[in-house]
């Protein structure tokens, strides 16, 4: 089987100068010091092949190999207008250092990240970059020329998956032959709970599964797009691909079991005997587009029709009323641009220039649930709002207010992909706060 496994080569040959990159120059001796003076502008699809894509199994580098960027080698203009760059020398990968350039460096971006981002590229971690550019948009210190290219390149780069993360390889493909030994042993210890429907017990054994499939897989190139959750998640995707489909609802309501077992995988095949399971589960998905979604797209419809006149009319109506709010990293985005009531009574806009300084914090927050306009007049005023909508350069809010139907029809909407039937013990006393 490939192993992906992270070489480190070192840093730019000190004999070879290099002032502008050249691809027709790029060889063995200086390509480290070729990009480093890259730009976004010599990045293309072609470059990318030749620098990490695999020919009869070898590849020129990889872009989880790793050198060393020298002091002074990335230069970005900071948040004063000023170009500055690495006093100390570094350790990246050849890819988070191409990323840099072509998405954050040469648009200007890297001054929101107080230079260099270094870290491992998951869909969890691209969208706090995102959410990091989009704030930094809102507060006017982007682009929004530079933030459009951003967009664009986000789309230009991603048939480099089938270069950087191949979708397949020899180990994945063969791996339920490993895999099948665990299951057929755990599956027959708890043949009565999963005879009997027990999707606990088969929750259980399929992150027993899930564990020993990634540490088997581990170092295999094609884990890459499930790792990072760009290509698919493990506990969805990868599970019934290579594991088993696991626990399926009866659609039947009179049924005697709730739940009924599929411990097939899709790679070696759906048995005779699962087939009507798995036919089953088909219908998951469409009930939730087609009648799960009426719940949230009506109160969508309603909202919107009942609230579309609201707008802000003054900037305070002085209410003294407030939610207190502990701002965690995720209630601080849902609150940001809401204003904060302080010790002496003011107020202070909730922005990313001051994250840091309430970040799982509990203050006092003006909301629209206590605005005294209203009450007045159906409309609110920007205090209780929050300045996301002057940010915007709007004062009418009301289709905003339709939010939350809004993600019940979208939550909906997403589960036609994803039949996973999770369980979540739910300690009462800690739900509502007595602990």
């Amino acid at each position: 089987m490939a192993k992906r496994i992270s070489k480190f080569l070192g840093g730019p040959n000190p004999k070879i100068n290099v002032e502008v990159f050249n691809k027709d120059e790029l060889n063995k001796d200086n390509f480290i010091n070729q990009l480093l003076v890259i730009t976004k502008d010599d990045i293309s699809s072609s470059l990318i092949m030749d620098l990490f894509g695999s020919f009869k199994g070898d590849s020129f580098i990889h872009h989880y190999d790793t050198f060393e960027v020298p002091a002074g080698a990335f230069k970005f203009e900071n948040d004063k207008g000023k170009v500055v760059s690495n006093t100390k020398p570094f350790i990246t990968t050849f890819g988070i250092w191409i990323f840099n350039v072509f998405f954050l460096r040469d648009f200007n971006f890297s001054k929101l990240f107080g230079g260099y981002v270094n870290k491992n590229l998951t869909k969890k971690e691209f969208g706090k970059i995102h959410q990091t550019i989009l704030y930094g948009l809102m507060e006017d210190k982007i682009e929004l020329e530079n933030y459009k290219q951003f967009l664009v390149n986000a789309d230009f780069v991603m048939p480099w998956e089938t270069i950087l993360s191949p979708a397949q390889s020899e180990g994945l493909l063969s791996c339920t032959k490993e895999i099948d030994k665990l299951k057929s042993k755990l599956l027959k210890e708890n043949k009565e709970a999963v005879d009997n429907g027990d999707a606990d017990t088969i929750g259980r054994i399929e992150k027993q599964l899930i564990a020993f499939a990634e540490e088997y897989l581990k170092d295999d190139p094609a884990m890459d797009s499930y790792i990072s959750g760009a290509g698919g998640t493990i506990p969805n995707n990868f599970k019934n691909m290579y594991i088993m489909k696991g626990a399926v609802r009866n659609t039947d309501p009179n049924a005697e079991k709730e739940f009924e077992i599929a411990t097939s995988s899709f790679l070696d095949g759906i048995s005779q005997k699962e087939y009507s399971i798995l036919c089953k589960s088909l219908s998951g998905g469409p009930y939730s587009r087609s009648k799960k979604t009426e719940i949230g797209g009506y109160w969508e419809k309603l909202i919107e029709a009942a609230m579309n006149t609201v707008k802000i009319t003054v900037d305070d109506c002085g209410s003294k009323n407030y939610l207190t709010v502990t701002l965690t990293p995720d209630m601080f985005d849902a609150y940001i641009y809401s204003y904060v009531v302080k010790p002496n009574g003011e107020l202070e806009e909730l922005t990313s220039d001051n994250k840091a300084k309430y970040l799982n914090k509990t203050v006092k927050i003006r909301s629209t649930l206590f605005c005294k306009e209203f009450a007045k007049t159906g409309c609110v005023c920007n205090a209780c709002a929050g300045n996301f909508f002057r940010r915007r350069g709007t004062d009418n809010i009301g289709l905003a207010c339709a939010a939350i139907p809004t993600k019940l029809k979208l939550t909906s909407m997403k589960s036609f992909h994803d039949s996973t039937v999770n369980l979540t013990e739910i300690d009462p006393m800690r739900a509502f706060g007595f602990k």
